[in-house]
């Protein structure tokens, strides 16, 4: 069954977080989703130790709404998603 929307998708807030805290930048989340929601983000300048770049949420709009495929894609448990059920009523399924 096909989803679709019953209102312009910018007017939908349904998109991933990611926690920076539990972010550990592998890329895991952009490697996977098609849609191209996730990029890295910038490096910190004064790093003592260099490390691979947190992740973003680049592309929001990007994101299907009521997906939820990347949240358990991502190894370090950083990234969430909005309650699925206060989405639904922007949502009509079709055949």
């Amino acid at each position: 069954m096909k989803k679709r929307l019953l209102v312009p998708r910018e007017e939908i807030a349904w998109y991933p977080t990611i926690d920076e805290d539990l972010c550990n930048g592998c890329e895991a989340c952009a490697e996977f989703c098609r849609p191209g929601v996730f990029a890295p983000g910038v490096p910190e300048p004064d790093a003592a130790v260099v490390k691979r770049p947190k992740m973003q949420v680049a592309n929001p709009y990007n994101c299907l709404v009521l997906c939820t495929r990347c949240e358990p894609v991502c190894p370090s448990g950083a990234i969430t998603l909005p309650d699925p059920h206060e989405f639904e009523c922007f949502v009509e399924y079709v055949e």
